[in-house]
């Protein structure tokens, strides 16, 4: 049978979605997955797709939307205690190749998590990930697009969209800080795994087609821009020590970019960048209050 793996899908509202992930990953060449369909109290009919069309899929009905760090942290712990070796955690606004977790499965081991090449649309599009890094100098990530992305390499950064991530490495480092609710807290892992000494490794022998921004409302959200802002800024306070730029510098470059001189955006924008400052400030954490 092999290794098990257990598969961690997070929806909310992505009914559009859910019919092609969950098709992809019943036709995965590896045999021995078990998923977890993981419903953050949607409003859409999700809950029913996944009981009328996929009973084999586990499925958890949360009363609670706890956002996609805790909810993938509350999924990745019944799914250990079910007996998974390693977890793959995925955007249900994907669709896997045939061979997805057949081959993460070879380079990921208990030092080791793998990823994917993630490209934008369905079975075709641009690359949206072909590798990534921190960037330290000034406390974010960024995804690799063009260079060398057939050349399987280490990185330092690595999408919560595709994770191959062995029990071992979990039990010793944790998984997602709920705290983010929504963005960066992929970054903090990585940072986490990168300052412990843990491998990451892009295999792009293997795709996800991923839809992008699908989950949250589009590429270009006023939800987006919110977290994005306010969780950088908690972000490199946190990691101070290590990151070269501090609050006030990063603060400094996102009231330029985004409020002085903004290209390519609106008033609910605006108002999102706005209230993303204001809350880090605030110590506001976790889900907004704000209607955005």
């Amino acid at each position: 049978m092999g290794r098990k793996v257990g598969i961690v899908l997070i929806n909310y509202n992505g009914e559009k979605y859910i019919s092609d992930c969950l098709n992809s990953l019943q036709a995965q060449t590896y045999a021995n997955i078990e998923i977890l369909f993981w419903d953050n109290h949607s409003s859409d009919t999700s809950v029913e797709i996944v009981k009328r069309l996929y009973p084999q899929v586990r499925l958890v009905e949360s009363q609670y939307n706890y956002g996609f760090a805790k909810a993938n942290n509350l999924a990745v712990k019944q799914m250990l205690k079910m007996g998974a070796e390693y977890i793959l955690l995925l955007n249900v606004d994907t669709v896997a190749d045939l061979f997805l977790v057949e081959r993460l499965l070879e380079k990921a081991d208990a030092n080791t998590v793998t990823t994917a090449r993630i490209c934008m649309g369905k079975y075709g599009g641009a690359n949206w990930y072909a590798g990534g890094e921190l960037q330290l100098d000034i406390g974010n990530a960024r995804h690799l697009y063009i260079r060398n992305y057939k050349k399987e390499s280490p990185v330092t950064f690595i999408s919560g969209c595709c994770m191959m991530i062995h029990k071992d490495i979990i039990k010793k480092y944790g998984l997602f800080n709920a705290e983010y609710y929504l963005y960066y807290e992929d970054t903090d892992l990585c940072m986490r795994w990168y300052l412990a000494g843990v491998r990451m490794l892009y295999i792009p022998s293997v795709k996800v087609w991923h839809k992008v921004g699908g989950s949250i409302g589009g590429y270009k959200s006023p939800l987006k821009e919110y977290y994005l802002i306010r969780n950088r800024l908690y972000f490199v306070n946190r990691y101070r020590k290590y990151i070269k730029a501090n609050t006030k510098d990063v603060l400094c470059n996102i009231i330029i970019s985004k409020i002085v001189c903004p290209t390519e955006y609106n008033g609910k924008m605006l108002r999102a960048a706005c209230y993303g400052i204001l809350d880090y400030y605030l110590g506001k954490m976790g889900k907004i209050d704000h209607k955005i």
